[in-house]
């Protein structure tokens, strides 16, 4: 499925063009001029949510449709943790009911669907691993796996806010983002998502859940706050997953 939406951010050209410059100002043998030089090479390609390729190439960015999976029925945890999945990497999900099948559907920029789910599909085998882990019938696992995906979920947002608010501290590979560049990161992408759902007339939907064991459930809150959401992403694309969970 492709289903395509061009945006074009504010002077691509003449930003593209200060970056390829800082780039070439971070070579200097000086090195605080050299370093300062990157630091605002990378800030600018995380504000404009570039990578290195869009440097050779400043095409429009697009916002595109990817069917994530079909199955004849949807699990709640799943749902809950894509939601939050989604929020950390730039993307908005839905689904939708064809006869027997149902589409869960996700859009946002290639680079961000992309990295939504290479981590939702690892969150959902690491929760499933380790519900066939713990003692319980099914009643217990199914509600492990809701009490994960609950936790999981609150621990995404809780990095989302920190990094608003602290930013993104440097790595071995990148310069330190200030927070207000989250900030106005976030709120890009987000303004973004927002026009092309309302393209698509999309509604949100509380879900109503159900959970039959209040001892799997706290077992899979337990389970949650230990899973790493560290999990590298390949690829060349400006996604910063939340580090400080």
């Amino acid at each position: 499925m492709q289903n395509k939406s061009t945006y074009y951010p504010p002077d691509i050209e003449k930003v593209a063009d200060k970056i390829k410059k800082l780039f070439s100002l971070s070579q200097s043998p000086n090195e605080s001029e050299a370093f300062a030089a990157f630091s605002k090479a990378q800030e600018m390609l995380t504000r404009h949510n570039l990578s290195m390729a869009d440097l050779v190439d400043s095409t429009p960015q697009e916002i595109e449709e990817q069917i994530l999976n079909e199955s004849q029925r949807q699990s709640s945890w799943k749902g809950i943790l894509l939601n939050a999945v989604c929020k950390a990497n730039y993307s908005f999900a839905y689904r939708v009911k064809q006869k027997n099948r149902i589409k869960q559907i996700i859009f946002g920029r290639p680079v961000n669907n992309e990295s939504t789910r290479i981590q939702f599909e690892h969150l959902v085998q690491t929760i499933d691993r380790l519900a066939k882990q713990v003692d319980g019938d099914r009643t217990f696992k199914n509600a492990f796996k809701l009490g994960a995906a609950h936790r999981l979920y609150a621990r995404i947002l809780e990095g989302i806010e920190k990094q608003k608010s602290e930013g993104v501290a440097a790595s071995e590979n990148s310069a330190a983002i200030s927070a207000i560049v989250m900030r106005s990161l976030y709120e890009k992408l987000d303004a973004e998502l927002k026009a092309y759902s309302e393209k698509l007339h999309l509604k949100s939907r509380n879900q109503r859940l159900s959970c039959s064991s209040q001892d799997g459930f706290i077992a899979g809150q337990m389970a949650g706050d230990k899973v790493s959401l560290n999990k590298q992403i390949g690829g060349q694309g400006q996604r910063y997953l939340p580090k400080s969970c």
